[in-house]
């Protein structure tokens, strides 16, 4: 028990000091150049035919989301499997006693429980944000391209930012159910080990019973995704239109955690539906309790109130706020300093297709 909460220490302690060097906005190395200067006379319509017929005095920029494009795949993939890995490593402690405080009949914490789970907890996260933020950037370029202005005007920005972080939270559940199926019952005491939660779930059903809940976990994520995008949106249009300026990244950090947190209090109920699904025990009869979304919505209400299905809304705010912001500002501080790896003139190059 001591090695594990030493490792999770180190970890913590990892994930904390690379974040905090995220927060510090990445130079790039290159200076202005006199053709930047001459570039910036000219019509703006003029400059983007020159930029597409002649990358090769293109000016490097880290600003914006350009950049994202001269990421190559594996980057891409490396890139948020790490960052997947420091958030969820650092907030794991939370997420325990969200855990917790959701299973039928509540479960007391303290310190040793903090530890419980985090080990397939790390050896999901890895795979599983890698394959979101593939999913993620690959929609994002393909919806921009097929997508036209005139079609949506305003709302398209909103529209490929809600599909394309939709589209990755669904891809990622291939990976992220069967971790949760592992990790949430580890958490709430009904096995002692992930090893022993991988012999439960398959001597119960199979391969099956390592996708109990999907549904649930997928009605979560999706919705949370849009909610967070679209409360982040709302708050920094009021942030900008009452102070007259753009945020810079610390304030982009803070709105980002304010829009996910108010999307956790909304998609709460449906959280602790599927980590009932996920954690539950037969009853005396040899039945299980919950058997869908619906049905366990009905039950809990009934035998428990309503207010039930709130239960565990503090941490999951807590837990959900800063992991998006800790997520995207992980990412882009890698992707950034990859490029920059590679020397002032990264953008030399055709963007990666």
């Amino acid at each position: 028990m001591a090695a594990g909460r030493m490792k999770l220490v180190l970890a913590a302690a990892l994930c904390a000091a690379l974040l905090c060097i995220s927060l510090h906005p990445v130079r790039a190395e290159s200076e202005e150049t006199v053709h930047k200067e001459e570039e910036e006379r000219v019509e703006p319509k003029q400059a983007k035919k020159q930029e597409v017929k002649n990358p090769a005095t293109e000016v490097c920029s880290l600003k914006g989301d350009r950049w994202k494009n001269y990421l190559t795949q594996s980057e891409k993939m490396w890139g948020g499997a790490f960052a997947r890995l420091c958030a969820q490593t650092l907030l794991h402690p939370i997420d325990t006693l969200r855990t917790r405080r959701q299973v039928r009949g509540g479960l007391p914490s303290n310190f040793r429980d903090l530890c419980k789970g985090i080990i397939p907890q790390m050896l999901g996260a890895m795979p599983a944000g890698a394959i979101q933020f593939i999913v993620y950037e690959r929609s994002k370029k393909e919806l921009n391209a097929t997508i036209s202005e005139k079609t949506l005007g305003w709302a398209k920005p909103w529209v490929v930012e809600i599909c394309s972080a939709s589209l990755g939270a669904v891809a990622a559940s291939a990976i992220r159910v069967p971790q949760e199926r592992i990790k949430q019952p580890v958490q709430a005491d009904v096995y002692k080990n992930w090893i022993e939660a991988c012999k439960g779930n398959w001597n119960e059903k199979g391969v099956s019973a390592f996708f109990v809940g999907s549904k649930a976990t997928v009605l979560r994520d999706v919705p949370w995704n849009a909610f967070s995008f679209i409360f982040f949106k709302m708050f920094k249009t009021f942030y900008e239109q009452q102070f007259d300026k753009s945020l810079n990244q610390q304030e982009t950090l803070a709105m980002g955690a304010m829009g996910g947190a108010l999307a956790a209090i909304v998609m709460t109920p449906v959280d602790v539906v599927k980590t009932r699904l996920m954690t539950q025990k037969p009853d005396a009869d040899g039945k299980l309790p919950y058997q869908g979304l619906v049905q366990s919505v009905m039950k809990i209400a009934r035998e428990e109130g309503f207010l039930a299905l709130m239960k565990g809304w503090v941490p999951r705010v807590f837990y959900l706020g800063p992991l998006a912001s800790i997520v995207f500002a992980m990412y882009e501080y890698i992707g950034k300093t990859m490029l920059l790896r590679r020397g002032p003139n990264w953008c030399r190059v055709s963007p990666v297709k």
